[in-house]
């Protein structure tokens, strides 16, 4: 699976709004969001939200974005892995994404979705502040992945780019794309910090606490904070070509 079947050709760094429920994937749509994440922020770093949330998201965002959604925060242990990513596939999502925790047999996990990436478009996603013991990457291109992110697994301390240097932050860029699959940052990032990551060129970048109420990840979503982000990351050829959109809105 190349880069141009997982994430389009935008001409820009696309933004990624993570959203709990129908509401504020609405309100996130409504403020120029590029993809819509799917998650629970009070069950962890990648807490799932139930199957039914997740299906009335997608009738609600109707097509109009993409749409991902991760498995939550689970031991990578192949055949729970496996349910796991099969049942939030189900729910017809663009893309699943699976967090690469510490502990367990990542290796044999990811193996085991090799024969599902034809039909899943899956995103794995890297923990700057506990990073994997294998070769991630280059997994990531074996098994047919779409794409990496990089993320933080604490979210109350400090962000990506106080983890990870803009050296490192670019030549994972180059290793991902050498292999033809999308890469994004993610990870308690504020708006200082985009104009910094935009010149390193990632294809997407992905917020949640700075987005919402006094920048708490567990609080709603805040609309003067969305503007915000959307203002510090220019819009992408896939946004104008959506005008339509904010005509909904």
């Amino acid at each position: 699976m190349s880069k141009s079947d997982c994430l389009p050709d935008t001409g820009g760094t696309l933004f990624l709004a993570s959203v709990r429920d129908t509401a504020e994937a609405e309100l996130a749509i409504c403020a120029g969001a590029d993809i819509v994440d799917l998650k629970d922020p009070d069950a962890g770093a990648l807490g799932a939200l139930a199957p039914a949330t997740i299906e009335a998201c997608v009738r609600a965002v109707g097509g109009r974005v993409p749409v991902s959604a991760t498995v939550g925060d689970l031991p990578l242990e192949e055949t729970g892995v496996r349910a796991a990513v099969l049942a939030t596939a189900s729910c017809g999502v663009d893309y699943v994404k699976l967090g690469l925790f510490p502990g367990g047999d990542a290796e044999g996990a990811l193996e085991g979705l090799a024969p599902l990436a034809p039909r899943i478009r899956l995103i794995l996603v890297l923990f700057a502040d506990a990073w994997p013991q294998l070769d991630a990457v280059t997994l990531a291109g074996r098994i047919g992945a779409a794409g990496i992110m990089l993320d933080t697994l604490g979210k109350g301390g400090a962000s990506l780019p106080g983890l990870v240097s803009p050296e490192r932050l670019r030549a994972l860029v180059a290793s991902v794309r050498a292999r033809g699959l999308a890469i994004g940052f993610a990870g308690s990032l504020c708006t200082s910090d985009v104009p910094a990551l935009l010149a390193i060129g990632p294809d997407l970048l992905g917020f949640r606490g700075t987005l919402c109420r006094g920048g708490r990840r567990g609080e709603p979503l805040d609309p003067v904070r969305l503007a915000a982000i959307r203002a510090a990351i220019p819009p992408s050829e896939l946004a104008r070509s959506r005008p339509a959109r904010l005509a909904l809105c």
